[in-house]
């Protein structure tokens, strides 16, 4: 386990920060004819390739108990039906948004009426209610289901995708919890000392590394919680009976018999 989450974490960090130069370059290329127009677009698809075949050849990689650099062409070839998954969860994510904005638009006549119907005036809580249930949805829930649309992904049938049963299949307990704490331990905590430095530090050169290695130790750190919601995503997708690579499949605990499909769970 321990190794497979330090593979995977280390690709999906490599293959994420080559994704960040291609919008770097992106940033710096001027736009000042044609051709530099589409030299910039190609940056921008490029660095949404590479995410995209990050994570979905890291889930691969766990499925299949490989390398994730052999899973990079299993995963091209489920690009399009990835790319259609998230568009569906983007559109929950931003609803979840829509809704928050929505509320806190209203929350005067929330207040009013509650006041009106039963001269409640204690009505902050709800507020509170609303905004920490739709941080729940966009930043555990959301997690979720993409690492369980990746793993659906590599281990069942094209159809088996579209019938958004991994929609229930993300909202597995062990993989909200494992989803939260990688949050709250690994990104969360760590991105509230992105602006630390000891007092006694000099404004020299050790400030430039000092803050260099505190953002990559924090970048990790948040690669290292996505690699744990994926790896708890893919545990959940028995080993399909037919291999994706060259010669016979990988065994695992859960494989499933040989000739046997793996149905997704109902």
């Amino acid at each position: 386990m321990i190794a497979a989450l330090v593979r995977t974490a280390l690709w999906v960090g490599i293959m994420d920060a080559l994704a960040g130069a291609a919008i770097l370059a992106f940033l710096y290329t001027p736009e000042s004819n044609v051709l530099m127009l589409a030299v910039s677009a190609l940056l921008v698809v490029l660095a949404g390739v590479i995410l995209l075949l990050s994570s979905a050849s890291a889930a691969h990689a766990l499925v299949y108990g490989q390398r994730p650099w052999s899973s990079l062409g299993a995963a091209a070839r489920r690009l399009p039906l990835v790319i259609a998954a998230i568009l569906v969860i983007g559109l929950i994510c931003g609803g979840a948004g829509w809704f928050e904005s929505w509320w806190m638009s209203r929350a005067g006549e929330f207040d009013a009426a509650a006041i009106a119907a039963g001269d409640v005036t204690k009505t902050g809580w709800v507020h509170s209610a609303v905004h920490w249930i739709v941080v729940f949805v966009q930043w555990v829930v959301v997690p979720a289901w993409l690492a369980t649309v990746l793993a659906w992904a590599a281990g069942y049938e094209t159809r088996d995708v579209l019938t958004l049963k991994w929609l229930t299949a993300g909202l597995d307990w062990r993989l909200l919890a494992v989803t939260g704490l990688g949050v709250a331990v690994l990104v969360w905590l760590p991105w509230r000392y992105v602006y630390w430095r000891p007092r006694g530090l000099p404004a020299t050169t050790a400030e430039v590394v000092f803050s260099g290695a505190k953002l990559v130790a924090i970048y990790l750190l948040s690669q290292v919680a996505w690699a744990l919601s994926l790896w708890t995503a893919a545990r959940k997708v028995p080993m399909p009976a037919v291999s994706d690579r060259p010669g016979p499949a990988a065994s695992r605990s859960d494989t499933v018999a040989s000739g046997e499909r793996a149905l997704p769970p109902s």
